[in-house]
């Protein structure tokens, strides 16, 4: 399966999207003759695209897209094109894929070596020179070995530009330029969707003048299965007896490649501080088959209405000081019958 998440870095790129299965065309031994390509634009320093191609170039696919055995072998092409004026050379390999904590399509750096499908993929050579304004299409053999897990490997195929740049102060800086084309492996044998929402983080600002606080929920959605899903989630909130007090719009959860973790936030403002305040996160995903099991997740947390609260004192200790006012002048009065004028007693003449 792809890498472990905590170990990742990577530098985001410029990526084809979209899945178009296909299956490949004949092996060959070297790349094709460059093909003349459309207009360009000059003023670009560094301009070049890669895509799924053929010997006679590129056949309609966006992506490589495969479902294959273990040990099965495929050959493929790959089209690197030169937009620009000048002769370009690109380094070109492959890697693995990961999801981004931020949600992101994103691949590992060059210095990181890949495990999964992207160790799987072999290039005649590592560079290649593309002349000016032309194509160069080039064969590649993907190999799954016997003791690959059966579910989806997310890699791409990277073609890369480095350039040395010079900063403010003075200093070098190595830049990597990457342009890839997406490899979507599966390989045969069960698959085991399986999503999970493993944390869920509440931030509730009550302001002490107000009767409604900005709610922050923060929450990770996990891909702990061996096949990638999409899917909508929703964050609710409700107070006592279950009365709803605050909800989200339906939220796109983008790809979740396997052994991946998405972070989300959602701010949802001007929550009503009802006393134990109960969020929800709802998530409903979906891979390519169709719906998947949803699930939820609670976090509760306190918040009082400290407006209404003051009022409630206030009108409590008015009337506790009406009751004792009034209690006293009971006694009061009570007291002055008591000591009233003495009963005058007449004698009894028989």
């Amino acid at each position: 399966m792809p890498h472990s998440r905590t170990t990742r870095l990577a530098v985001r790129l410029l990526l084809v999207s979209a899945v178009v299965l296909g299956t490949a065309p004949p092996a060959a031994a070297a790349p094709g003759p460059p093909t003349a390509l459309p207009a360009y634009a000059p003023t670009d320093e560094f301009r070049w695209s890669v895509q799924p191609s053929s010997p006679k170039g590129p056949n309609g696919r966006n992506e490589f897209a495969y479902e294959l055995n273990p040990q099965e072998k495929i050959t493929d092409w790959v089209g690197v094109s030169n937009l620009t004026r000048e002769p370009l050379t690109v380094n070109l390999y492959a890697t693995d894929a990961f999801t981004a904590s931020d949600g992101g399509f994103a691949l590992l750096t060059a210095d990181q070596p890949p495990t999964g499908v992207g160790g799987w993929v072999t290039l005649p050579k590592k560079s290649y020179t593309v002349p000016a304004g032309k194509r160069a299409d080039i064969p590649f053999e993907l190999a799954v070995p016997p003791n690959a897990t059966p579910g989806d490997h997310i890699g791409g195929l990277i073609a890369s530009v480095n350039t040395e740049e010079r900063q403010g102060d003075g200093q070098t800086l190595n830049v990597e330029r990457r342009v890839a084309a997406r490899i979507y492996l599966r390989v045969t044998g069960p698959l085991t969707p399986a999503a999970l929402i493993t944390a869920v983080d509440v931030d509730y600002a009550n302001p002490p003048l107000s009767f409604g606080g900005d709610m922050t929920v923060t929450y990770r959605i996990a891909n702990d299965g061996n096949v990638r899903f999409s899917g909508k989630a929703r964050v609710q909130v409700t107070g006592p007896f279950g009365v709803r007090v605050a909800n989200s719009e339906l939220i796109d959860i983008p790809e979740l490649l396997p052994d991946s973790e998405l972070r989300l936030t959602q701010r949802l403002p001007g929550v009503f501080p009802a006393g134990p305040l109960t969020t929800t996160v709802t998530v409903n995903p979906q891979d390519a088959s169709g719906p998947l099991p949803s699930m939820s997740r609670d976090v509760t947390v306190w918040a009082l209405p400290w407006p209404l609260v003051a009022t409630l004192l206030v009108a409590v200790s008015g009337l506790l000081v009406w009751w004792l006012r009034r209690r006293r002048w009971h006694r009061l009065v009570a007291a002055s019958d008591f000591d009233g004028p003495p009963a005058t007693v007449r004698p009894v003449v028989s």
